[in-house]
């Protein structure tokens, strides 16, 4: 993912809105966040979801464990949705597989191997919203 001025933009329109308040970004994401987005800016409910994330870092003290683990765990339970819809469809597809093809299907994704793709995913997102919160700076003072 790269960092755009857009993103930078809509994370400084967001950060003025009521429901994105620091105290409300602890609570996590709520439909409230997204409807404000869209009703103000037009801005989708993922890209809010996106926005609150950035916003959220910005308001996490990531030098405490607790705060900074409850940070990663809301966002990794976002990309973890990924994998329980595959999972779903993986499910209804079984019934029209071989056996060999159930086995090499079986080898592909361990529990191990989506835990390290997890992990890779919020580093990198992690990265990318700094960038953003740098960026930030330009357009407010905080």
């Amino acid at each position: 993912a790269v960092v755009s001025t857009q993103s930078t933009g809509d994370t400084v329109k967001c950060s003025n809105l009521a429901a994105f308040a620091p105290d409300k970004l602890k609570l996590g994401f709520s439909q409230a966040m997204a409807d404000e987005a869209r009703e103000r800016y037009k801005i989708t409910a993922i890209q809010s979801r996106k926005m609150y994330e950035i916003l959220r870092l910005r308001a996490t003290d990531t030098s405490c464990p607790e705060a900074h683990k409850a940070y990663r765990l809301d966002v990794k339970r976002r990309l973890n949705k990924a994998f329980q819809k595959e999972k779903k469809a993986m499910a209804r597809q079984r019934a029209r597989l071989t056996e060999e093809e159930l086995k090499a299907l079986d080898a592909t994704k361990t529990p191990e191997q989506q835990h390290e793709f997890l992990e890779r995913s919020f580093l990198e997102l992690e990265t990318e919203y700094r960038k953003v919160i740098e960026r930030m700076a330009a357009f407010v003072e905080f």
